[in-house]
Parts: structure tokens; sequence; C-alpha cells
């Protein structure tokens, strides 16, 4: 397989990661306040998941470079940043359009 580079590999896990927080963005931003499609719990795992893999990834595709006397990869660097601002983003949007019940 030539032309297939060891970021080509990694940064296919990167954008499955952005691909599924943007779908998440969406439908938290389309969804109605009756019709919860997702709740904060799932909000809070996909999130924690993503981070913590994408962090490992990022850490193993360094070192595999590292190994191989390659240069580093700022593109992995980026959709990594990329991921934690996704992953902070849904929670502040899901935290902010959940409703207040507030009993008195």
């Amino acid at each position: 397989m030539e032309g297939l580079d060891i970021y080509d590999w990694s940064r296919l896990v990167f954008i499955t990661f952005i691909i599924s927080l943007i779908v998440i963005s969406i439908i938290l931003l389309v969804q109605r306040k009756r019709n919860n499609i997702v709740n904060g719990f799932a909000i809070s795992v996909i999130s924690i998941i993503s981070i913590i893999v994408s962090g490992i990834n990022l850490i193993i595709t360094g070192y595999i470079a590292d190994e191989l006397n390659l240069a580093g990869d700022a593109i992995s660097s980026y959709l990594f940043l990329v991921i934690l601002g996704l992953s902070i983003l849904n929670s502040f949007i899901y935290f902010k359009k959940k409703p207040r019940n507030i009993s008195t």
C-alpha cells in the first residue's frame, strides 16, 4: 500500500470523532425541549471518550513518528484541538438549552 502514511491512518480516527461530534451538535441545536434525543449523560460520556481516545491516538502517533524518524504532524494536533473544542461546545450547548425546573 504505497502512498499511505502513518498520519493518514490516525487522521481517520480524528475525522470520525469530528464528524460524530458535529452530528451531535446539530442534534442538540435542532432538538425541541419536549423531544429529548440525547441526554446530559450521553453528551458527557461521548465527549470524554472522544477526548481520551483522540489524546491516546495523538500520543501513539508521536511515538511511532519518533521510532520511524519521521517529522511531527501538526495537523493531528489541530484535529485534536478541534475535538476538544467540539466536546466542550456540545456540553455547553446541552446545559445551556436544558430547561431549569425551579420548585418553590
